[in-house]
């Protein structure tokens, strides 16, 4: 398995707003091609998506969606996001 964290930096007052676009998307990643779970965190300056996913190329490929949730944050971030893809070494889910 692999872990994509992308880590969106927001501006002020941002945070509200962030929160309903990643539920949006956290529902888009649900359905894509080896998912295996995702965890969404807003605080007051960041938007944090961790997902894991069954292959490298399956993680890889979430490229678009990621794309297209930094368009829609749009005027929301602070800068660009980063993203890490590694590989997941305890997945614990009992």
């Amino acid at each position: 398995m692999y872990t994509r964290h992308t880590t969106f930096p927001l501006k002020p007052d941002s945070a509200s707003k962030a929160e309903q676009i990643g539920r949006k998307y956290g529902k888009l990643l649900h359905d894509l091609p080896g998912h295996v779970s995702t965890v969404m965190v807003v605080d007051d300056t960041t938007f944090t998506s961790v997902s894991t996913w069954d292959t490298r190329e399956h993680a890889e490929a979430v490229r678009q969606t990621r794309d297209d949730a930094q368009n829609e944050l749009g005027d929301l971030l602070s800068a660009a996001p980063s993203t890490v893809i590694s590989a997941t070494l305890v997945h614990d889910v009992d």
